[in-house]
This record gives C-alpha cells, sequence and structure tokens, in this order.
C-alpha cells in the first residue's frame, strides 16, 4: 500500500504536514477529510527501500509499542491512523510490517483483538485476550497499557535471571576452556618425562596422562567431539520434552527452584490482577494468569483450583487447597476477596514476589559464583594431584 505526504491546514488554519497510507490519492483525500485537514500538496512517498534501524524486534521494542499505541488511543487518535503513525515511523522492520498487516485487517473490518493475534504472532498469549476484554469493556488504552506493563515486567525478570547466571556462566567457560588446554598442551609434556609404559602409574594418574595424550595427538577429533557435544546439547534445548523436564528438575532445585517459585508467582499474581482491574471476569482473569505459568505441577494445580472456584469455593479456599501457595499468599488473597478490592491485592502480591525474585536472584549469584570457582578449581586441583603423583610415583616417594 503506498504512502502519501501531505501538507495542508488543519481546523485551526495552522500548517501542518506529514504522511499517511493510503491504497490510493481519493483514499488519502479522504482521510485527511476525517482528520479536519484541508491540503494544499499531497504527493507518494518516493519507491526508495525504506531503511530500518533493525530488522528483528526486541522484547522492548514490543513493549514499547503497545505502550505508544495506548497513548496515541488515550489521546483521541483513530485507531488506524494511530497505527498508519506507528508504522511510518517505527524504527523496527518487523514491528512496521506487522503494524501494516494488523491496519489492514482492521480496514477489512476484523477486530483488534483478532488483528493482533495474527498480526503480532510474538506478542505473550495474554496480549490478545487482555485488548479483547478492552475491546468488551470500552477501556481499550488502558488494556493496552496494562499489556505493556506486564511484558515489562516479564522483560525485566528474565533479564534478572540472565544477569544472575551470566558471570557464573562466564566463569564456567572459561575455566572448561583452561583445563581443555592443560589436557592438550600440559599433560602431554608429563607424559613424555613419564615414557611410555605407565602401568606402574596410580589409576588416576593414568587415567590423566592417557586423556591428555589422546587429545593431543587427536585434536581434530577431539573438536569434533567437543561441537558434536555442544550441538547434542543445543538440540535437546530445543526440544520442547526435554526443555520442559529439566525445567521442572530446576524448579525442585533448593535455590534455583525458591527463586523460579517467586518469579512465577509473581508473573501470575500481576497477569490475573491485571485481568481484573481490566474487568474480566474471575474464572476468564484466572485462564489468562494459567498461560503465564510455566510449571506443569502449579498449572494443574492452578486449573484445579479454577475448577473448584467455578464450582462456588471461594478463591482463597480453591488456592490454598489446590495451588500449593503460602500462608501469606492466601491471607492477602482473603483480604482481597472480603474487601472487594482482589485486583488491587493480587498486584500488591505480585510486588512482593518481585522483590522476593530479586532478592533471590543475588543470593543466587552470590552461591553460582563460588560454587563455579570451585568446580574449576577442583577439576585443575585434580590433574595437578594426579600428575605430581605420576612423578613421585617414579622416584617411589610417598603421598
Amino acid at each position: 500500500m503506498p504512502t502519501y505526504l501531505y501538507r495542508g491546514l488543519n481546523a485551526d488554519g495552522a500548517e501542518v504536514d506529514g504522511r499517511l497510507t493510503a491504497a490510493d490519492e481519493v483514499e488519502a483525500l479522504r482521510q485527511l477529510e476525517g482528520q479536519k485537514i484541508a491540503p494544499f500538496k499531497l504527493s507518494e512517498a518516493g519507491l526508495e527501500p525504506r531503511k530500518y534501524d533493525r530488522k528483528k524486534a526486541r522484547p522492548q521494542d514490543r513493549f514499547r509499542f503497545m505502550r505508544q499505541l495506548s497513548v496515541l488511543l488515550k489521546a483521541g487518535t483513530p485507531l488506524l491512523d494511530a497505527f498508519d503513525s506507528l508504522s511510518a515511523d517505527e524504527p523496527c522492520q518487523d514491528l512496521a510490517e506487522q503494524a501494516l498487516k494488523v491496519r489492514q485487517d482492521l480496514r477489512s473490518g476484523a477486530q483488534l483483538s483478532t488483528a493482533m493475534r495474527e498480526g503480532f504472532a510474538d506478542l505473550p498469549e495474554y496480549a490478545p485476550r487482555l485488548v479483547e476484554l478492552g475491546e468488551a469493556t470500552g477501556q481499550l488504552p488502558k488494556a493496552l497499557a496494562d499489556i505493556a506493563a506486564q511484558m515489562e515486567h516479564d522483560l525485566k525478570a528474565a533479564t534478572e535471571i540472565r544477569n544472575a547466571l551470566s558471570y557464573p556462566a562466564f566463569l564456567a567457560v572459561v575455566g572448561l576452556l583452561a583445563i581443555v588446554l592443560i589436557f592438550l598442551f600440559v599433560v602431554p609434556r608429563f607424559a613424555n618425562l613419564l615414557g611410555d609404559d605407565r602401568s606402574a602409574l596410580p589409576a588416576l594418574s593414568r587415567w590423566v596422562i592417557e586423556t591428555g595424550v589422546f587429545m593431543s595427538e587427536n585434536v581434530v577429533q577431539t573438536g569434533l567431539i567437543v561441537v558434536g557435544g555442544v550441538a547434542i546439547v543445543f538440540a535437546l534445548s530445543r526440544n520442547a520434552t526435554v526443555r520442559k523436564s529439566v525445567s521442572e528438575m530446576m524448579y525442585r532445585m533448593p535455590v534455583v527452584g525458591s527463586f523460579l517459585a517467586a518469579s512465577e508467582v509473581a508473573r501470575w499474581a500481576r497477569t490475573c490482577g491485571t485481568a481484573l482491574s481490566g474487568g474480566a471476569p474471575l474464572v476468564d482473569a484466572l485462564v489468562l494468569a494459567e498461560s503465564s505459568v510455566n510449571s506443569a505441577r502449579r498449572k494443574q494445580g492452578l486449573e484445579e483450583a479454577r475448577r473448584a472456584i467455578r464450582s462456588g469455593e471461594p478463591i482463597d479456599a480453591a488456592l490454598k487447597t489446590h495451588a500449593g501457595f503460602d500462608s501469606m499468599t492466601i491471607n492477602l488473597v482473603r483480604t482481597g476477596r472480603s474487601s472487594a478490592s482482589l485486583d488491587e491485592m493480587l498486584l500488591f502480591i505480585a510486588d512482593i514476589y518481585e522483590e522476593e525474585s530479586r532478592n533471590r536472584a543475588k543470593r543466587l549469584t552470590s552461591m553460582a559464583e563460588p560454587a563455579a570457582i570451585l568446580f574449576i578449581a577442583a577439576v585443575v586441583g585434580t590433574i595437578v594431584i594426579s600428575l605430581v603423583m605420576a612423578m613421585t610415583s617414579i622416584y617411589e616417594i610417598a603421598i
């Protein structure tokens, strides 16, 4: 669809200019008339390819787009004009093209929630549902603002996890590289000093030296083994079943599991509270909140709690029986139900657990760093001890 540049006078007689997207010049004039702009210059933009700052959209680009759309609609901008404005100046190619696709669907008569579900495939599952609620209650700008806020909170939580594990992961990678270099270049030198007959060496020393000799004599094969191992790990990480199993295992770990659980309760509470504040019925809000939960066991408990709530059981009793929430959370939910302010109380719960997850992330970092250093030191120390045992065994020196 072509883009037109215009210059004209608005309703106050002030000169304005800009751009809009239309099927032809007649539609462009009709759009300007709807905006009460009298154009005295209208021309199709050049056909040169548009330049973007980047092609792929980042998570922060998506919630920023939602925030901009919310602000424009809150200011009274028509929906089609809002998408025109955002797509015209969007620095990310993916978002610009998706916004144009959504605009075309809207012009064809589709609802925004349906158009967003098809056009913005990378949005979280709750986004189109909240938009649908906003359309039903007449609070679309608020629904979009809630989506942007929820996406921002999700991004912060993911960033905290990455920050918590990035430095320990860096230490582990550097340490493993150092171990490989020791096996390739240091251990073979000791093997030359010990000669070919290593049958009298201690078992640990013999294993370390044989490994180093094999790696130094078969560098290509060693590289292929390493690359193959990395490829297998990468392939397993892309497998949904394996990822689900690893995730469930991490939820059961002492420190990591408590951190993930706190982050998950925060996401659940914020999603449910946001949906309720947007006018969603309780059961619909619970369905939306379940989509933000990753733990299969927790999700199953929440589904059972929802069925109990649908049967008439109070939400606090259902969550206590089926979802396994702690006493503080249940008490706050009961307070919200009793005071008819469940949405505010759920958002308060989200704030509490987000702060707790940040504290647990710091604790996880403080434990992971020395653990990584201790692991590398133990491996390197084992190699050194085995080499010392090998050298002393030649001279029959007791260690």
